[in-house]
């Protein structure tokens, strides 16, 4: 009896297991299909997010229409239905609060980062379908939606100015006393030293590698540690010329340079680095700066100049000059108002307007003096101040089209020279004398002799980067209608002189007995000679100005010219060079 009423219960237990197993199949089929189906739209994301940041953000396209077109396209070629919906931003990527994970914010400081939303709707399950047939109220869809984030860092190096002059054998005596009184030591380096330390390129990795070796406290691989480090002058020089490749710096006597360098004295004993490297990235990305080049020339001028901000220096030149007619020393007088800076960071503009990296010239001022014969005859000599000061230009990474396989990296610059004055002041004339003493003076009305050469604004230069042995770039030049060289503001400022002439008698002489009695009527009888005739036909007056002029453009094309090319200036023109370009490959962040 009881067997009979158990008959058929393994049927139905087998009936319920059967349903219980075929349940769990359709769970097992749905969720490795909505796998399937989510993996498929994450990698749709993932490369759609990779192909746009290589073509946008930092390496292109900044517009909002333009960077949803590129992600469309790339999912569409991944294979991403039409139904579905995706959606490109560009913004930053920055640390939480925690310092530990990755998070994105739309628009932002920098957008340098693309995320990338993509949505579908799928069946949800085969379970549910079943259940839809019966009647029930159930959905049947669900949406899947994936989020990748990428970026391709795009850094540029621009040097504006610095070191750029090619160097000869002409021009190296004067660049000795320039960076041997910049640096407080006698320098007697050839050109070819000086062509080798300006054709030698060093990273800012290898930099910290030599400044760590030689005691300074910084955290390797961080580019703010190697900003920041207080480093003395001499160390850093030492540095940088171990940091050289020695392939790049052959047939130069580095052991002559070294010890050179060695014996500096400046009146500034330390630096950092920040003072004549500028980095502009977010902290996520700021020390791939660490993989970027630096031109050796560049950086040793910008650290002499460095060393001497605000202090005047002078030189005497006056063996360099080549000038005739000098009747004493020709001395300059150089002061540092504001140091070159070398720039490497991300391309563009912030949110308020201001290009991110931006390098700029050095900001100086220089006075010569000397003592002329404007007649050959000492006659009449010409006690001259010139002085020039030329305001800093810049040059600011605009753009950088970062290429690909068999197109080349385009890099987009604007720059502007820095705007230079010319003054003329403390004009005098000695007449009938030595050199030391005269018989009578006369003082030139020099009030309008300032002259500023006009600027345009920014201009557009363009490079071209095929490979990394076109780094750093040749130089190109933008310049101001004026021309490429002081020579129209030199003569514009000759041109200003008013030249009034009124002689007075030296009163010193005037005091010695029986000298004064016989000279200062002499000089009475002169002024009146002299003046009668300028008041009348002005011939002193032009005699004057054309001598003046002719050594106003002496003194400037034989000391302020070269001289301010050796420091990367040329009046109304700037020199600008590409040093190096890191574009490395789309990756992603989260």
């Amino acid at each position: 009896m009881y067997r009979t009423r158990q008959r058929g219960a393994i049927g139905i237990m087998a009936a319920a297991t059967l349903l219980l197993s075929l349940v769990c199949l359709a769970l097992v089929v749905d969720t490795g299909r909505l796998y399937l189906e989510k993996r498929k739209l994450q990698r749709v994301a993932d490369m759609s997010a990779m192909e746009t940041a290589a073509q946008s953000g930092l390496c292109g396209v900044q517009s909002a229409g333009g960077v949803q077109a590129f992600a469309q396209a790339s999912a569409q070629k991944n294979g991403f239905p039409a139904d579905g919906t995706l959606v490109a931003t560009l913004g930053d990527v920055n640390f939480d609060a925690s310092n530990t994970r990755r998070q994105f914010s739309p628009g932002g400081q920098w957008n340098d980062s693309v995320r990338v939303v993509a949505d579908r709707t799928v069946a949800s399950s085969l379970i549910l379908n079943v259940a839809k047939v019966f009647g029930a109220n159930v959905s049947t869809t669900t949406t899947l939606s994936a989020t990748a984030v990428a970026r391709r860092e795009a850094l540029g190096a621009l040097s504006a100015g610095s070191g750029l002059l090619r160097l000869d054998s002409s021009n190296s005596p004067l660049l000795n006393a320039l960076l041997g009184g910049l640096l407080g030591t006698s320098l007697s380096l050839d050109v070819v030293t000086y062509q080798g330390i300006a054709g030698a390129n060093i990273s800012l990795l290898s930099l910290g590698q030599q400044l760590q070796a030689a005691g300074v406290s910084l955290d390797l691989g961080s580019v703010d540690s190697l900003l920041g480090a207080n480093v003395s002058v001499a160390q850093l020089l030492t540095a940088m010329v171990d940091a050289a490749d020695a392939s790049q710096v052959a047939g130069v006597n580095t052991a002559l340079l070294r010890s050179s360098l060695a014996s500096i004295s400046v009146p500034t004993a330390n630096l950092t680095l920040d003072q004549i490297l500028s980095v502009v990235a977010p902290d996520s990305a700021r020390d791939a700066a660490m993989g970027a080049d630096v031109n050796l020339m560049d950086l040793l001028m910008a650290t002499a100049l460095v060393a001497n901000k605000n202090h005047a220096l002078t030189l005497d030149v006056t063996s360099l000059a080549g000038l005739s007619g000098v009747i004493g020393s020709v001395t300059l007088g150089l002061t540092v108002i504001s140091p070159p800076q070398i720039a490497i960071g991300y391309p563009g503009k912030d949110a308020g307007g201001n290009w991110r990296t931006k390098a700029t010239s050095v900001q100086v001022a220089l006075n010569v003096k000397a003592d002329i014969d404007l007649l050959n005859l000492h006659l009449v000599v010409a006690h001259i101040n010139l002085g020039a000061t030329v305001a800093q230009g810049y040059a600011a990474l605009d753009s950088i089209q970062c290429g690909g396989v068999g197109r080349p990296v385009t890099v987009n610059v604007k720059a502007q020279p820095g705007v230079a004055s010319l003054t003329i002041s403390n004009l005098t004339l000695g007449l009938l004398g030595n050199g030391t003493s005269y018989l009578a003076t006369a003082t030139v009305n020099t009030s309008n002799a300032t002259v500023a050469v006009a600027v345009p604004g920014e201009q557009p230069l363009t490079f071209l980067v095929d490979s990394p042995d076109d780094l750093p770039s040749a130089v190109q030049t933008v310049q101001s209608p004026l021309g490429s060289s002081l020579g129209a503001g030199l003569t514009s400022l000759s041109n200003n002189l008013k030249i009034s002439v009124t002689l007075t008698p030296n009163g010193q002489k005037c005091e010695l007995p029986l000298i004064g009695w016989l000279l200062c009527p002499l000089g009475q009888l002169l002024n009146g000679v002299v003046g009668g005739v300028v008041n009348s036909v002005a011939d002193l007056g032009a005699l004057l100005t054309d001598a003046l002029g002719s050594v106003i453009t002496a003194l400037g094309n034989a000391i302020i010219d070269p001289l301010l090319k050796l420091l990367g200036i040329q009046t109304g023109i700037l020199d600008v060079r590409l040093i190096d370009v890191q574009t490395a490959g789309a990756q992603l962040l989260i």
